[in-house]
């Protein structure tokens, strides 16, 4: 089996959640009793940190998206949407300039993390720009709040539908 994948994410809560602890105790219960542990999320200082039990674990929850899923999230039921919803902050408060947000990984083979990430992100929108500083720890720099919505929207339709 290969060694756990972690990747640190900072610059997040101030831009995104209204309460991180809530969504993530949500999120590791739903990790622990549907996915056999094979992700966990822990709040460090300033965002946190997604511990995968290996690389397929990553393969497997950062498959890109496609086409059919979001038509699948658009016809979903619109109380779960709402419901994922409510952890994200209003449109009214993301910044209007846009946020950047910083991946590093913590351990894990970075040549083969890297292109999974980047085409996640990219399936959720072209719109979002990623530059890889010489550690290949990625900046990826969200211009819209829309992006957001459709990343909260795709974990909801992940998280309902298994």
């Amino acid at each position: 089996m290969e060694d756990q994948v972690i990747l640190e994410i900072s610059d997040f809560f101030k831009f995104f959640f209204v309460d991180p602890r809530l969504i993530f105790s949500y999120l590791n219960d739903v990790f622990e009793k549907k996915y056999n542990s094979m992700i966990y999320i822990e709040e460090i200082e300033n965002g946190f940190l997604f511990v995968f039990k290996d690389f397929e674990s990553l393969k497997i929850r950062a498959k890109p998206l496609t086409k059919s899923d979001f038509k699948e999230i658009r016809s979903n039921n619109i109380d779960e949407s709402n419901f994922f919803q409510k952890f994200f902050i209003p449109k009214e408060e993301f910044p209007k300039e846009g946020v950047i947000l910083y991946i590093k990984i913590i351990s894990g083979n970075k040549s083969k993390i890297i292109p999974y990430i980047k085409n996640f992100i990219h399936s959720i929108s072209q719109n979002v720009k990623i530059e890889i500083d010489d550690e290949q720890n990625l900046f990826f720099k969200i211009q819209h709040f829309d992006d957001i919505k459709k990343y909260a929207n795709s974990l909801m339709n992940r998280y309902y539908k298994t």
